[in-house]
């Protein structure tokens, strides 16, 4: 205390700019951080106060386009009838999943889709045949016919990938995935150009099946 009255005693006859330049000379650097602290505090709480829950999210493993994913998904806002006020749908079109490489980039990605199915972020994936089988036969995908309305279902039947799946306690096969190689957004976004057969199917823990069944069918349409 009596340092910092000695200190206002000292300033006490300064002029306005001497008062300033010894301010910014003995805490300038607390000032600084202050007011990052404040920015980065702000923002957090901006983000979390407007962040939307999210109503659908589809993911391409393996397939990659420059599409402007925000106006497609808009288009399904809107053909799905999503209450954006409350709600955000999300296409991811550049995952890569490579099983063979063991490098950082590789292994990360790996563990991410894990985490995030884990997390039950995602609801649609969409991938070459391979990857699509492999993550099949791992859990990661389960019967259509538990998320997807039988009316939507039924359209797709003569494109159904059967598949036994791993934790059913059965050994009947079950449709897993439905060929879309085909569909409008494929074709339009050359996302798995040269490949003849792509598949689409639900994550076994997806809390957003009505949706799935619907972006399954606005995928097929033209835009």
């Amino acid at each position: 205390m009596d340092e910092i009255r000695e200190q206002h005693r000292k300033m006490k006859d300064k002029s306005l700019k001497e008062k300033f330049l010894y301010f910014w000379e003995y805490y300038r650097v607390a000032t600084v951080v202050t007011i990052v602290i404040i920015f980065f505090v702000g923002n957090l709480i901006y983000t979390i106060a407007t962040a939307k829950d999210n109503a659908f999210h589809a993911v391409f493993v393996n397939g990659y386009t420059d599409m402007d994913t925000e106006e497609y998904m808009a288009g399904f806002d809107e053909y799905a009838q999503v209450d954006t006020k409350k709600y955000s749908t999300t296409l991811e079109t550049d995952f890569t999943l490579d099983q063979e490489s063991t490098d950082t980039y590789s292994m990360a990605n790996i563990q991410k889709f894990a985490a995030q199915v884990a997390a039950k972020e995602l609801d649609v994936m969409i991938a070459d045949p391979e990857t699509f089988r492999l993550y099949t036969q791992n859990g990661y995908l389960g019967d259509l016919r538990e998320f997807i309305p039988e009316e939507t279902l039924s359209a797709y039947s003569d494109r159904f990938l059967y598949m036994d799946l791993p934790d059913d306690g059965s050994d009947e096969e079950v449709p897993v995935g439905i060929q879309i190689s085909d569909c409008a957004l494929l074709q339009e976004s050359q996302a798995y150009a040269g490949q003849d057969t792509v598949y689409f199917g639900v994550f076994v823990n997806s809390q957003n099946g009505a949706n799935a069944g619907k972006f399954l069918d606005y995928i097929f349409q033209q835009h």
